[in-house]
């Protein structure tokens, strides 16, 4: 049975190992991929408009930090925020206002 300390130690090199290889992927995907790497809302019909906003504000937030990410490694720090805001979250909102008009919402 191993001890505290070696699992502790065996964790210390996986875990980073782990995130380097997210990194890795992340990376490797190309500006139009984020979409299908990292968006998942669906309006749900069967669900309330209240869930379908929390759902939305959840995923829009997941997918924002993985283009921000992907933005700094690839373009760099300065203008991110605003580079994020216009190219990937804009259209998403947009496409959630169209969404919730055609749910009569």
């Amino acid at each position: 049975m191993p001890t505290t300390e070696e699992i502790e130690k065996d964790l210390s090199v996986i875990i980073p190992q782990i995130a380097q290889s997210f990194d890795d992927e992340l990376f490797s995907v190309p500006a139009d991929g984020l979409d299908e790497y990292s968006w998942f809302f669906k309006w749900d019909n069967k669900a309330t408009l209240e869930w379908n906003i929390y759902q939305f504000h959840d995923l829009l937030k997941l997918h924002g930090n993985m283009c921000r990410r992907w933005e700094e490694h690839h373009n760099g720090c300065v203008c991110v925020v605003e580079r994020v805001r216009d190219k990937y979250l804009m259209p998403k909102i947009r496409a959630f206002i169209e969404a919730m008009n055609d749910h009569g919402a």
